[in-house]
This record gives C-alpha cells, structure tokens and sequence, in this order.
C-alpha cells in the first residue's frame, strides 16, 4: 500500500486512496503487534545481565530520553529524594521505569500535569521488606472493572489514537521484567484522579 500511495497516489481517486492509507495504517499497526510479541517473548527468556546499579543514574537516563514529549505535555515531575542502589538488569529497569513514567504522562487530561518517582522501605519483625518503587500520577485514572485486565498483552483501555495510541503491550512486557527480577507489580487508582504503579525488583529482603 506504501509504494503504490508513493507511485502513484496521484493517480487514484479519492475512494481508492483512502483505501490503500487504511491499507498502510492497518498494516503499520500490525508490525507494532508483531513486534511487541517478539520483544515480550525475548525478555522472557534473555538471561538478564544483573549487576549493582544506581537507580538515580538509570532513571535520568530514561527521563533524559523523554525529555521532549513531558516538556511538550508540560508535566512537573517530583522525585522527592534519591533511589537507592539495587541489584538489578540495568537495562530491562529501565525499560520499566521508562514504560510506567511514559503512560503516566501520557494518559493525562489535568490542566497541572505531575508525575511522582519514589519509593518505600518497610520492616516486619526486624526484617527488612523488599523495597516498593513507585510511579503515581493526577492524571485520568483507571477505571475500577479494567483495573484486573490491565496487564494482559494488547488490552487497550482507549481507542488507540486516543492519548497517543501504542500497541497494548507495554505493561504486559513490565510486569514480565518485574516478575523476571523475583518482584511484583501492583496498580491502585482512582477514576478521573490518577494512578500509583507500585512494583518490587527483588524476592525478599535482608536483615
């Protein structure tokens, strides 16, 4: 469809033109998926290169890479003191904080946009409990009933040129890395407020 809009889209009528960009849309969103399978279907077999990694360094790289579009949607971002140090796959950590903080910009129609980076260390009987990261964001929030579904692969709450579009696989391929590293990954939220992704990247925690 692309070489025949490109050789001779002058040629065509208007319905026939129209036809071959539903064509070439159709067939570029197929690709996406394609590829989205192929990427979820690698990092669950990859090994992952752990090694100690400074969370502070790895998140200013993702937030350099994104600087762009949260200037373009004017988003406050609020990383109230630095992360720590942690075990980790350096890359697929990345991804993750890359996938959460993305969406959060994303999917937010406040007229004061901000997206809050932290995280939380609890104890339990002089045990320290694995570290809970979190990405929260004011913006449209998740309704109650799709909150359970959100994870699964190509599940699309929008339609997908609403809020930027994608494929639907992002946090099916988070949770996977999440879940590669020993963690979980859970989801609270409020319709209309906004939404706090809480995830860990280890199976226990120390003395």
């Amino acid at each position: 469809a692309t070489f025949l809009l490109e050789d001779y889209g002058d040629k065509f009528g208007t319905e026939v033109h129209s036809k071959l960009e539903t064509m070439k849309s159709l067939s570029n969103h197929m690709g996406r998926l394609i590829e989205s399978l192929l990427h979820y279907s690698r990092v669950g077999w990859v090994d992952l290169a752990v090694e100690e990694v400074d969370l502070n360094e790895s998140l200013k790289e993702v937030l350099d890479s994104l600087d762009f579009s949260l200037k373009e949607r004017n988003i406050i971002l609020r990383i109230p003191r630095p992360l720590p140090k942690v075990y980790c796959d350096r890359a697929r950590v990345g991804e993750v904080f890359s996938n959460l903080i993305s969406n959060a910009s994303k999917y937010n129609d406040k007229p004061d946009k901000w997206i809050e980076i932290g995280f939380e260390e609890h104890m339990d009987h002089g045990y320290r409990l694995p570290t809970v990261f979190f990405v929260r964001d004011n913006g449209i929030g998740i309704q109650e009933k799709h909150i359970e579904s959100i994870f699964r692969i190509f599940k699309r709450l929008h339609v997908r040129n609403e809020f930027g579009g994608g494929a639907g696989a992002g946090l099916t391929i988070v949770k996977k890395i999440v879940e590669r590293h020993g963690g979980w990954i859970r989801v609270e939220s409020q319709y209309g407020q906004g939404t706090t992704f809480y995830f860990t990247l280890e199976k226990d925690g120390g003395s």
